[in-house]
């Protein structure tokens, strides 16, 4: 268990990352499919294909992120000439195993938030459970960060479930807007 533990925490930022873009792409895809095309089929469809999609974007993101992130580490420590710069750059090993956590992180906030949609016959309540879960989860995460930065756990998921909210929004908005331009 302690091993797990401490690959968690050394791939944190890859977790924090797949979670976080995959419950506010998600959330966002689900309630404008929902809003515009009122069926929950096209819903659960649209939600596993665009969750699918995003995770290997997100993976493939994530790996050119740190890519380049460690080569600027070289390239600063190469000019301080010190002798533990390796502890500080990123590894090919971490690198490939942070962007296998935020693939598996991303695919993992498919999951559950979609659950509803196959579950709960009627379409807006699905969309409330829906939400519902993404915001517990978006609130842990945002906790979680909030105490890893030293900072106040609560105001950090509150933080996270507002931009949860935003994204959610913004997507039943264009929804009900291309449900009136394209009909629905």
């Amino acid at each position: 268990m302690k091993a797990v533990i401490a690959w968690l925490e050394h791939n944190f930022q890859g977790i924090a990352f797949g979670l976080m873009d995959g419950l506010i792409l998600l959330l966002g895809l689900l309630m404008g499919l929902s809003e515009a095309t009122g069926e929950a089929r096209i819903v659960i469809m649209g939600g596993i294909i665009g969750g699918i999609a995003n995770s290997f974007g997100n993976a493939i993101g994530f790996y050119t992120s740190e890519s380049a992130e460690r080569g600027q580490q070289l390239k600063f420590y190469k000019g301080k000439k010190a002798k533990d710069a390796h502890r500080f750059v990123h590894s090919h090993s971490d690198i490939l195993f942070s962007t296998l956590a935020s693939f598996g992180a991303t695919l993992l906030s498919l999951v559950l938030p979609i659950i509803p949609f196959f579950l709960v016959p009627v379409l807006g309540e699905a969309m409330l459970f829906s939400g519902a879960i993404a915001m517990v989860i978006l609130a842990v995460l945002g906790y979680f960060i909030g105490k890893m930065n030293e900072s106040d756990g609560l105001l950090s998921s509150v933080k996270y479930v507002i931009l949860g909210l935003v994204g959610a929004g913004l997507g039943f908005f264009v929804g009900d807007v291309l449900k009136h331009f394209l009909g629905g």
